[in-house]
């Protein structure tokens, strides 16, 4: 009978940590019990973790503070790899037989191998996803059993700098984590975003993050093209920040309330806002600002679809939190005149439950909802108990005496059990010896009454003399 997990997965974002804990049921049934949130933009920079030590340290502050607030331990996390570095290349192998069999199993294995052998500078592959193979004149996803005497393995190979998953596990480390999981996130969130009618017929799915926009195309079910673009909306704040020198902060207020990714100049409104200092800005010029980086991101994502833009039935979907800018599918539209464009917040039915005061349509939740899902290892147990430095046994009895393992490992070991008589025996032994002992050899008189006697005795001396 199956008992309920906690399950917790760990995002490292394009510029902060978060963190989420489930209690999934035996039935799949998940319940939100909480999240957690921390900004890191010195440690983390689109997704590439650059300080290993203030990484630890945010990782585990939202721990700690989860730990706290569920009256749990943690002790392992599901976590997310994301990056700009993360992309697909494509491979293929090929393979040419003595004489034409029917493909086997060992043959398609083999194949595969190869592909995984493919060598990347200052790269490693994550995973593989394999495309079709060519047998004879025929592409086919299922070759087993097909006569032939040549095939082709079609491959996109998941890819990311080498040090990607190396600098995560330290970070656990450094956080007295255990890795319960590794997810690539846009495909983890692809498959859980995604409907299988949309997959098969054609569609991308965008993710605008903070520093980075991550594109996935699918077609036929299958992913044909992965690429992280180094922009988000963190640039868009930044040129307003920049140009209107403003703080940050106020810079990002700015953009949320008066953004948009698409305005017609001739219905635009012509007013000044506020800004600090008590300066205003025309409203116009805040919108051109806010366009032209906007346009720049959807250019890049064109860039990546437009070779796939006819077979994309089921059209662009967008999602993230810098999807949140309004008529953000009309500036796609008005810019490269592709009208399939939609916004996914969250699944089309909410697969959750939760007391806590989330937005179900805020969709920067979506990743860490999916990893949640997906988890099946329990993340928390009973906080462990400091070793202390003597065992039982040495605290009852301070006269304990072990005798060496014999493996040559160091470890001195208990001896057996005996009963209170054979403890008692052995204290009389001793103390008997002891009185022997002492009648044999007379104890030396004490050093300090040696010095006073010598002290005593010359001053007796010195009277007698005067």
């Amino acid at each position: 009978m199956g008992t309920e997990k906690n399950i917790v997965a760990v995002e490292l974002g394009s510029s902060s940590i978060r963190a989420m804990i489930g209690q999934k049921l035996p039935d799949g049934t998940l319940h939100v019990l909480g999240y957690e949130k921390e900004t890191a933009p010195d440690s983390i920079h689109k997704g590439v973790i650059y300080n290993i030590d203030k990484t630890i340290q945010a990782v585990a502050a939202i721990i700690r503070r989860i730990e706290e607030r569920q009256k749990v331990f943690v002790n392992k996390v599901y976590v997310g790899v994301n990056g700009q570095s993360l992309r697909t290349v494509a491979n293929t192998v090929r393979r040419q037989l003595d004489v034409k069999v029917a493909i086997s199993d060992d043959i398609i294995e083999n194949i595969n191998k190869d592909n995984r052998s493919q060598q990347y500078p200052d790269a490693e592959i994550l995973d593989v996803v394999p495309q079709e193979y060519r047998v004879g004149t025929h592409l086919t996803t299922s070759p087993v059993g097909i006569m032939a005497d040549r095939i082709e393995g079609c491959y996109q190979n998941i890819v990311a700098r080498r040090d990607l998953c190396e600098k995560i596990r330290q970070c656990l480390h450094g956080a007295k984590l255990e890795e319960a999981g590794v997810f690539i996130t846009p495909l983890l969130l692809s498959g859980y975003l995604l409907t299988d009618p949309e997959k098969r017929s054609g569609c991308a799915l965008v993710d605008f993050g903070a520093e980075t926009t991550t594109v996935a195309i699918y077609e036929k079910n299958i992913l044909r093209r992965l690429v992280v673009i180094p922009l988000g909306g963190n640039n868009i704040t930044n040129d307003i920040a920049s140009l209107l020198h403003i703080e940050h902060d106020e810079a990002e207020n700015l953009k949320k309330t008066y953004g948009n990714a698409y305005f017609d100049t001739d219905t635009q409104e012509a007013r000044n806002i506020s800004l600090s200092n008590d300066r205003q800005i025309a409203l116009m010029r805040l919108q051109d600002i806010i366009e032209a980086r906007q346009q720049e991101i959807l250019d890049n994502v064109w860039a990546q679809v437009k070779d796939y833009a006819d077979r994309l039935l089921s059209g662009i979907i967008f999602t993230g939190g810098a999807a949140n800018m309004p008529n953000m599918e009309g500036a796609f539209n008005a810019y490269h005149s592709f009208d399939k464009v939609k916004t996914r917040i969250m699944p089309p039915t909410l697969d959750y439950t939760t007391n806590l005061k989330l937005d179900p349509q805020n969709n920067t939740l979506a990743t860490l909802v999916a990893m949640l899902r997906r988890g099946e290892e329990d993340c928390t147990d009973e906080k462990p108990v400091e070793p202390d430095l003597f065992d039982d046994k040495q605290k009852e009895d301070p006269t304990f005496v072990g005798t060496p393992s014999g493996n040559g490992d160091g470890v001195v070991k208990g001896g057996g059990k005996t009963s209170s008589a054979d403890t008692q025996q052995a204290a009389d032994d001793v103390a008997e010896a002891t009185l022997e002992t002492d009648k044999k050899e007379p104890k030396k008189p004490n050093a300090w009454k040696r010095f006073w006697k010598n002290i005593t005795d010359a001053a007796g001396s010195l009277v007698e003399e005067n």
